[in-house]
Parts: C-alpha cells; sequence; structure tokens
C-alpha cells in the first residue's frame, strides 16, 4: 500500500472525524451538594444551594446525588422539542424528572424496556415545546467515575446527528467484520493461522464497540443487561492478548530477539492469568492497575522490535509501525483522558474506532504482504530443490519423479516413451583448455539447445557433470532418433563457439524407449549402456539399442 494512500485516508479521516464531532449547543448543568433524599423531587425543585458543574458533566459524587440542567437561554427560546443527551453513560443507573410533570423516567442504556429517542449511543430526555426555559433534574444512583457528558440539542437536529453517528459506526463495524473475514480466508488459504488471532482481535474491537455504544440492547435484546460491561470487559481483554500474541509471531520476534522475546513471553502469561482472575477479584484492588500496567509493557516491547526493525529498512516493520502506532496513540490518549477523570472527548469518540479499524486494515496488508513474500520464498525454495542451479533444468531428484510419472501416464494409457541420455564430447579437454567458467557457459549453451529443440511437454534434466536425459512422453523409437539428430546437429551447429571461444561442442546420444515391466532404474540403464556404445563408437553419433541390433547413425 503506497504512503500517499494511506496519508490520504488519514487525512480524509480526520476530515470526517471533525465534521461528525462538531460542537453541541451548550447545557448548563449544576449540582446540589447534600440534597433531599431520593425521588424527593418536589424538595429538590425547591432547594437553594446550587452549584455550577466545572465541565457541565454529570458525576457520581459521595456528597451529591441531584443534578440539574438548564437550556442556554438564547437557544431556549427556539420553538420545538428539545432533547438533552447524556454521554458515556454506560452502565449507569439515573433517573430524569423533566417538565412539563416532572415524573420520575429511569434511564439506562441496556435496559431494553427504556424510551429512547433515536439509537442508544446517547440517553436522552425529551423537552417538550415551550418548556425549553425550564429545568431538568436528574438523580444520579449509580455511575463510574468518569464524567457523563451532558448537551442538548432541537429534536431535530439531535436526531440527525444521532443518524450520523448510526452510519459511523455501522461503516466501521462493517469494516472490522469485513476484515476479520478477509484474515480468515487468509488464514485458511495461506496457512498462516496467526491471523486467526488477527480475527479474534478484529471481532473483540467489534463486540466492544456494539456493547460501549448500546447497540448491544437492538442485536441482542435477550442479552441480561447487568452481564453488558461485563461483556465489554471480556471482550477487550480477549482482544488485547490476540492483539500482542499476534504482533509476537508478526515481528519474528523468538528468531530476531530471543531476549526481548522471553520477557514478552512472561509478560502476556502473566497478563492473561491477572485478565482470567479479574472477574473475581474486587474492581478496588491493584489487579486492574497490574493489568494496565503490563499491557503497557506489551505495547512498548512490540513498538521498540518494530522500531528496531524499521531502522534496519525491514518494509513490514515500517507498515506495522504505521498500523499499530496509529491505534496506540489512540488508545494512549484515551488511557490519558481517563487518567484525568476528563472522559471521552467527542472527537476521540469517533476516532478510537475508525483508528482500530484503519490500524488493523493496514495491519492486515502487513500481513497479506509478509505472507506473499514467504510464499515467493517458499516457491523459490522449492523450484531450488527440483532444478539445477547452473542450467535450471530439473535436477536428478525431479528427473526421477517426472519419469516415474510419465511411465504411469504411458502404462495406464497404453503409450509410448522414449529416454535420450546425452553427453558432451570431450568436455574435461574444454575444462582443461580454456577453463571452468567457459565450461559452465558450455553446460548453460547446451541447456538452451534443449530447450529449444524439444516440446514444453517433454522433461530435461542435467543428470550430472556434463550428461543431460531427455523423456519425450508419447515417442517412439522413430519419433526418438529424429530427436536425437536434430539434437546432435543442434550441438554441432550452434556449439562451434560459445562466447569467443572455439569450443567445437558435439555430443553423443544413448536413445531407449519403455518396454514391458520396466522402472526407472532399469529403462535409464539401457539408455546409460547405448549411450556408452555412441561413445566408444566414435563420439558425436547417435545409438539406439530399440532396434534388433544396434541402430548406429554416423555423422554426415
Amino acid at each position: 500500500m503506497r504512503w500517499s494512500w494511506v496519508c490520504a485516508l488519514l487525512l480524509a479521516l480526520g476530515m470526517c472525524v471533525e465534521a461528525v464531532a462538531a460542537a453541541a449547543p451548550v447545557a448548563h448543568v449544576w449540582v446540589l451538594p447534600g440534597g433531599p433524599e431520593a425521588g424527593a423531587i418536589i424538595a429538590v425543585r425547591d432547594a437553594q444551594g446550587w452549584q455550577q458543574a466545572d465541565d457541565d458533566a454529570l458525576r457520581r459524587r459521595d456528597d451529591a446525588r441531584w443534578w440539574r440542567v438548564d437550556i442556554d437561554a438564547d437557544s431556549a427560546r427556539a420553538s420545538g422539542d428539545w432533547i438533552i443527551s447524556i454521554r458515556e453513560a454506560y452502565d449507569a443507573q439515573l433517573v430524569a424528572y423533566a417538565p412539563p410533570d416532572y415524573t420520575p423516567r429511569p434511564l439506562a442504556t441496556f435496559d431494553p424496556e427504556a424510551r429512547q429517542v433515536g439509537s442508544r449511543h446517547r440517553l436522552t430526555i425529551e423537552v417538550p415545546s415551550g418548556h425549553a426555559e425550564q429545568p431538568v433534574f436528574i438523580e444520579v444512583l449509580a455511575a463510574r467515575n468518569q464524567p457523563l457528558g451532558v448537551s442538548a440539542q432541537p429534536l431535530q437536529t439531535y436526531v440527525a446527528d444521532d443518524l450520523m453517528r448510526v452510519r459511523f459506526s455501522t461503516a466501521v463495524l462493517s469494516a472490522q467484520l469485513l476484515l476479520a473475514l478477509v484474515a480468515a480466508i487468509f488464514a485458511v488459504a495461506l496457512r498462516r493461522w496467526m491471523l486467526l488471532l488477527f480475527c479474534v482481535w478484529v471481532l473483540s474491537m467489534a463486540v466492544y464497540l456494539v456493547v460501549m455504544r448500546g447497540e448491544l440492547v437492538a442485536l441482542a435484546p435477550w442479552f441480561p443487561p447487568e452481564h453488558a460491561m461485563r461483556a465489554a470487559g471480556l471482550a477487550i481483554s480477549l482482544g488485547m492478548l490476540s492483539a500482542y500474541a499476534f504482533l509476537f509471531v508478526l515481528l519474528q520476534m523468538p528468531r530476531r530477539y530471543p531476549r526481548i522475546a522471553r520477557v514478552y513471553r512472561y509478560t502476556l502469561l502473566a497478563c492473561a492469568v491477572f485478565m482470567a482472575l479479574l472477574p473475581f477479584i474486587p474492581v478496588t484492588t491493584l489487579a486492574p492497575y497490574v493489568v494496565n500496567a503490563l499491557l503497557l509493557i506489551l505495547g512498548l516491547l512490540a513498538l521498540v522490535v518494530g522500531l528496531r526493525r524499521a531502522v534496519k529498512g525491514d518494509r513490514e516493520a515500517i507498515i506495522f509501525l504505521v498500523g499499530w502506532g496509529l491505534v496506540s496513540i489512540v488508545a494512549m490518549l484515551r488511557a490519558v483522558y481517563f487518567l484525568r477523570y476528563a472522559g471521552t472527548p467527542g472527537w476521540l469518540e469517533y476516532l478510537h474506532p475508525a483508528a482500530d479499524a484503519l490500524g488493523a486494515l493496514i495491519l492486515v496488508l502487513a500481513t497479506a504482504r509478509a505472507a506473499r513474500y514467504a510464499e515467493r520464498e517458499m516457491v523459490s525454495a522449492r523450484l531450488s530443490a527440483m532444478t539445477d542451479p547452473l542450467t535450471g533444468l530439473c535436477n536428478r531428484a525431479q528427473l526421477d519423479a517426472g519419469t516415474a510419472q510419465f511411465m504411469e501416464n504411458a502404462e495406464a494409457r497404453g503409450g509410448d516413451l522414449a529416454v535420450l541420455f546425452v553427453d558432451l564430447d570431450h568436455f574435461k579437454q574444454v575444462n582443461d583448455r580454456f577453463g571452468h567458467d567457459v565450461g559452465d557457459a558450455c553446460l548453460q549453451a547446451m541447456a538452451d539447445i534443449l530447450r529449444h529443440e524439444v516440446r514444453g511437454s517433454d522433461l530435461v534434466a542435467r543428470y550430472g557433470g556434463e550428461e543431460f536425459v531427455v523423456v519425450l512422453e508419447g515417442a517412439d523409437a522413430s519419433s526418438a532418433l529424429r530427436v536425437a539428430e536434430a539434437l546432435r546437429s543442434a550441438v554441432e551447429t550452434k556449439g562451434r563457439q560459445v562466447g569467443s571461444c572455439a569450443v567445437g561442442l558435439t555430443v553423443s546420444i544413448g536413445v531407449t524407449t519403455l518396454r514391458v515391466g520396466d522402472d526407472v532404474a532399469s529403462l535409464f540403464k539401457r539408455a546409460d549402456e547405448a549411450l556408452y556404445r555412441a561413445k566408444h563408437k566414435g563420439r558425436n553419433r547417435i545409438v539406439a539399442d530399440t532396434a534388433p541390433r544396434a541402430f548406429l547413425l554416423e555423422p554426415v
């Protein structure tokens, strides 16, 4: 994937995030410290001592449970219904009291019975037309330590923005599912089973997105609401373990950096143990912080290995740094906001899943690229094992296997088969006189002549030294002799000079055909004996053992 395309995608992503995450009209949030007991809405409406919240957001406070939301005075004068939305409520337990009657209405992201305007991305409170200047009261029964962002918009504006959020999440979710499918296909087709770890990571991120966006209610209304956040935690834990295990294999740590690999492996194992224990350990213990520290160590080790490989010019490592670096940077940004108890900014709410999807795309491209090169290396190694490195012809092992297959085909179909043993005459003298480099050039020239003079379906191999073998499928004795004579004549003509040396190459050829009861060894033995007789008769000639008596072709 070209870097220009990566930059273009990042630019487009930034523009989309900026457009989608535009600021909404302001809603002012107030808190009542030490307010009345639960459900005492009449006392709350008349209460004094309201204090404006620092960041216009709801929070869990031990000294306060009542909050008030006022729509901006200038905006409230607009006609029509209004929506007050609460972001990142997740498993919070809230009760809303809205005008005109201020009847209590429970708010819960994962409650399928809860009345909602639009999707579950936000909890919504409807403010009827003509009542926007009246306050809305919210009772916080339970919530996380992170702030719950509050905003107010006209109904039509909110519905349009909510539809955009749903489209964005659907696009990201579709991309994640597609990438998981592509990774699974690659894993099976290329037998790269590490891609199944990648697949688990992407699917876990998809499950996490579905839960945290509240889409779980629509997709699985039967799922117990009280276990929704536990499902999200399990998904993110499984996803991170799979991701770091995938990176361990992708970066080839055991082979390239064994010491780092040892530390990485033990850290990953410890992280898995703590994650397995988390559901049974109180949240107030140090276990969650230990898990986060271990994940941070794994992330740093992966980035260090990727950086070291990238410095050495490894393209796969560079692509990895772009993909995983993007995911890591956005995740660290989100962690910084969480550690500051500042929640997630609106722009980061969109950037986080988009970065995961884009990072996954880049990583799957890096993996596919690495798999493609590995496949090429395997093919090259396979070809090297089957070919002679000097001439590029089949080697002895491939000759034996190919001849056996030809013989099996001929016996099954009742066809013919012929074998030619070809030997360069006086080759030792060529080496002694002109040197081994010229001798190698002669062998290469001989291989070129053989390729040119026989059919593509025939088998041509270097048997050893200056000896070659040609296996002619479907050739009887007369056809084999014609081919042999064509070869002898071509070598005599084209082999007079190789490069700048007048070497005067000639060949002797032994010919035989397949007989009942033959195996590869007996077939080759007869051809070799015929070649020996051709050498004995004076070289530059053909001898066949297929005729009742030795068939001898003298050079013209």
